[in-house]
């Protein structure tokens, strides 16, 4: 079996977490064997795994980057990381369990905390395209590069008293470390909706704030001009020009955004929720080392949409928490451990 992670033209952390992450929760586990993939950390339910060989699944998610993925019976599907992918896919939403990077700390990933710092992750494009840098320096945030090696960004958030990212996993991870955080909303719309798959596993309701681009490249390589193959290679012929056009105005009104930004009220989701979520993801990563070919799985291959499936259940400890329950109140709470 294979652990795969999807790797682009640089690195992201909430992709690289795979490497850090499974090793520690399934030791001994994987090997070079491209016949079985397993899928963890990341928005890959797609298209892009159909046919070959095996898939496992655990705490995947679908982000509308490729086709929806054809589920046959060479998927198996553990957990997914929320009731938004579940639906997507045709699944029970009750396979929603959570994002399995927030499972950092009891993997023993962590560092001892030395609350200092306000940080600012940008999502990896923005980091490529931008100036943050520049801009983070002005504002006086420390700027935390999702493309750097992970335990470095593990390191630079364990020093932080906030979080301020617009990376989707800079603020799963900082909210199971109890990192006070605020969301930025993407500046590219295709990377905002998985925010909520995350956020609907624990009844969160995410107050987006928004930062301009730190430059004209960066606002370009957002905007629908790099949706399309033409407009890509003109930014890619263009883009020297594109960095240096405005850039003084650019970085001023991002740095003076960012400081603004820094002064806004931040969140945490409920510990008793998160607690759930973890414990119950912990269960079914225990059901994966001794059961692994046991999950959900397509039945027979006709049309996607006529798919029956069966699965075999792994005990669980821990209740469900319904997208229509409260952690706000009410007899759910009562029954929480």
């Amino acid at each position: 079996m294979i652990l795969y992670r999807w790797r682009g033209a640089v690195r992201n952390f909430g992709d690289e977490l795979n490497t850090l992450l499974w090793p520690k929760l399934l030791p001994d586990f994987f090997d070079d064997d491209p016949a079985v993939r397993f899928l963890g950390v990341g928005s890959i339910l797609d298209r892009r795994h159909d046919g070959g060989g095996l898939k496992l699944v655990a705490g995947s998610g679908y982000g509308g980057y490729e086709a929806l993925p054809r589920l046959d019976r060479s998927w198996i599907i553990h957990w997914v990381r929320g009731p938004r992918t579940a639906v997507r896919l045709g699944l029970p939403e009750t396979l929603g369990f959570g994002d399995p990077a927030s499972l950092l700390e009891q993997a023993g990933l962590t560092l001892p905390r030395t609350v200092r710092d306000i940080g600012f992750m940008p999502h990896f494009e923005s980091a490529a395209h931008g100036a943050w840098a520049a801009a983070a320096a002005l504002a006086g945030v420390t700027l935390i590069d999702p493309r750097d090696d992970p335990t470095a960004v593990i390191a630079a958030m364990s020093r932080c008293r906030l979080l301020i990212s617009e990376a989707m996993h800079g603020i799963v991870v900082a909210d199971s470390l109890r990192i006070p955080w605020i969301a930025i909303q993407p500046l590219a719309p295709i990377h905002r909706a998985k925010w909520w798959d995350w956020a609907d596993t624990l009844r969160l309701r995410i107050q987006f704030r928004r930062l301009p681009p730190s430059s004209a490249m960066e606002w370009a390589s957002a905007s629908a001009l790099a949706s399309c193959h033409t407009g890509r290679l003109l930014l890619r012929r263009h883009g020297s020009r594109l960095r240096d056009w405005r850039a003084e105005a650019f970085l001023d009104r991002a740095a003076d955004a960012l400081r603004r930004t820094a002064g806004h009220a931040a969140q945490l989701s409920d510990e008793r929720a998160l607690g759930v979520c973890q414990a119950r993801m912990l269960e079914r990563v225990e059901g994966v080392r001794r059961q692994p070919y046991r999950g959900l799985r397509s039945s027979r291959l006709p049309d996607r949409g006529e798919d029956t499936c069966v699965f075999v259940t792994i005990p669980r400890t821990y209740p469900m928490i319904s997208p229509v329950q409260s952690l706000s109140g009410g007899p759910l709470l009562s029954r929480l451990p």
